[in-house]
């Protein structure tokens, strides 16, 4: 058993594809809600947000045991 961690994430557009280590996990309106959260386990994940005709966006987070991080940020529409 292992303590799962979480991240919230705070994205427009909100119906960008969110994906795990590569994985599609589901949507950004799946993880943004006062109760909703991407549930992960702890350590080191590579994040991507993507929708057609917008940039990719994609960070790094360390998933901590017991606690949410809320992710906040914006995909710029490709010209």
């Amino acid at each position: 058993y292992y303590a799962e961690g979480a991240l919230k994430l705070k994205v427009t557009p909100r119906q960008a594809e969110v994906f795990v280590d590569g994985y599609f996990a589901g949507a950004v309106d799946d993880y943004d809600g006062l109760l909703q959260r991407l549930r992960l386990e702890p350590g080191p994940h590579r994040i991507e947000i993507r929708l057609d005709g917008y940039e990719p966006l994609s960070f790094e987070v360390r998933i901590l045991p017991d606690r949410t991080i809320t992710y906040k940020g914006e995909l710029k529409r490709v010209d």
